[in-house]
């Protein structure tokens, strides 16, 4: 019974997309402006220690002295293990990632460890030691010191904020995310920050400027399982903020009078997942995209939380989006497919913003369990901003990072597609299945002329 009420409130996020669409000064009164000040506190900053699950991160795009570009990211993370009386110990990790955007490499250093135990974390403000790296500091500022043992690199970057910080899910269901049945949680990030600092690269020291993304999740969950049940009351909490987010987002929807072709592409390689995105405009905008990946939807009205800000100060959130993927990869060990380049469109009134992330580097894997895996990479991003008959090319730099929990089951994939006039009436239905070895396709179209075409053959 919990799999299909989990499975009904999904369905009602995949058809009616979950998305939020950020926009500040001179905008119709479809889009919301917040500006309400830094909306977090010392309180926010510092662990919540006990809980479930914790997380800070952050992301710069770095200009070196000699002109390379290369970006930086460090996640400090620690899970502990819900019971119904309180949480038992966990694990701890340290994921330093550091890309090299003129070759594309990747390079990785993962610390795991018991938790608690190495990593020491305080309250009231970012107060973090992992090893011999450490971050620091309070809205504004920031300091993060991080050593790839494993490649010899070492970074101390400075952050200086641009930007407010902001609360995902601030419109939708005030703030508190739902892990499913287990749990909620809060998160909130900081888009546009100033980056300065030194990189040493196997004995070379390089000082560098940039920007970066800071993010800050906790949760009293069960990270690896949001189906299990520790209360009825939280089981019934969590329900009711999905359904919560699923009425905003519905309003969204029906309150916009654009529909684009009616279209479902989907492939469901994975039941549950999400990703995540954080997109710097070359002008100083900003995006930041949270996409609850449900049955895998490979191109359609999606659920999506998509935060947008031009200066940092306002955002706005909308929840209407669609989204295509252009490119996907194969991921053999997993069994999956993961999108590396992908487009998302959305109109609101006389605004409309289409942008397309790609993938320029090697993807990073993270795998924890054999139940959660997470790919991060770094691309570019292309679009355009149209307000009124104003039109405005946008070009940048994104970090993108998909997560996956993982089954047993082999890969199944089913593409869906509606034909609507004026192409023609019609449906086309193509299913793939790697544990039974075949591909199986159905076609039938009634315009421009009567056709049935069915065919099942082996499939790799």
């Amino acid at each position: 019974m919990n799999k299909e009420i989990i499975l009904s409130i999904s369905i009602i996020f995949l058809f009616f997309g979950l998305t939020i669409i950020p926009e500040t000064s001179s905008v119709p009164s479809t889009f919301k402006n917040n500006n309400d000040g830094p909306p977090i506190n010392p309180e926010d900053e510092g662990d919540h220690f006990p809980c479930g699950y914790e997380f800070w991160c952050y992301h710069a795009c770095l200009i070196l002295e000699d002109g390379q570009r290369w970006d930086a990211t460090a996640s400090f993370v620690y899970f502990m293990n819900k019971t119904k009386e309180g949480y038992d110990p966990g694990l701890s990790f340290l994921n330093i990632r550091h890309w090299n955007r003129q070759t594309g490499e990747c390079y990785d250093f993962l610390q795991v460890d018991e938790f608690p135990g190495v990593f020491q974390t305080g309250k009231n403000e970012v107060n973090l030691t992992y090893g011999n790296s450490f971050a620091k500091g309070l809205y504004p500022d920031y300091y993060f010191h991080c050593e790839d043992l494993k490649h010899n690199i070492t970074i101390d970057v400075t952050l200086s904020s641009i930007s407010y910080p902001y609360w995902m899910l601030n419109e939708s269901t005030n703030r508190k995310i739902p892990w499913g049945l287990s749990g909620i949680g809060m998160a909130y990030f900081i888009p546009i920050i100033n980056a300065t600092g030194i990189i040493d690269i196997n004995g070379t020291l390089y000082n560098f400027t940039g920007y970066a993304f800071i993010e800050h999740d906790f949760a009293d969950i069960n990270f690896l399982n949001p189906l299990a049940i520790y209360s009825l009351k939280e089981a019934v909490s969590g329900i009711n903020l999905m359904l919560k987010g699923a009425k905003w987002m519905l309003i969204q929807n029906l309150q916009n009078k654009w529909m684009k072709l009616l279209e479902l592409h989907r492939s469901n390689d994975y039941f549950l997942g999400w990703g995540w995105s954080w997109v710097l405009f070359d002008n100083g905008w900003s995006i930041v995209i949270l996409r609850p990946t449900i049955l895998g939807i490979s191109e359609g009205y999606v659920p999506i939380f998509l935060y947008f800000t031009k200066d940092g100060t306002d955002y706005s959130e909308v929840g209407y989006v669609y989204w295509k993927n252009n490119r996907e990869k194969y991921m053999e060990a997993i069994d999956i497919y993961i999108p590396i380049d992908f487009e998302i469109t959305t109109r609101i009134d006389e605004i409309e913003l289409n942008i397309m992330l790609n993938c320029t580097t090697e993807l990073n894997e993270l795998y924890s369990k054999d139940s959660v895996c997470s790919l991060y990479w770094c691309g570019t991003v292309e679009g355009y901003y149209v307000d009124n008959d104003s039109k405005i090319p946008l070009s940048g730099t994104c970090g993108v990072e998909q997560s996956r929990f993982l089954t047993k089951a082999k890969h199944r994939s089913k593409d869906i597609e509606i034909i609507l006039p004026p192409e023609g009436l019609g449906l086309r239905i193509k299913t793939i299945s790697h544990a039974l070895g075949f591909e199986r396709y159905f076609e039938i179209m009634l315009r421009p002329r009567f056709k049935i075409n069915f065919y099942i053959k082996p499939a790799p």
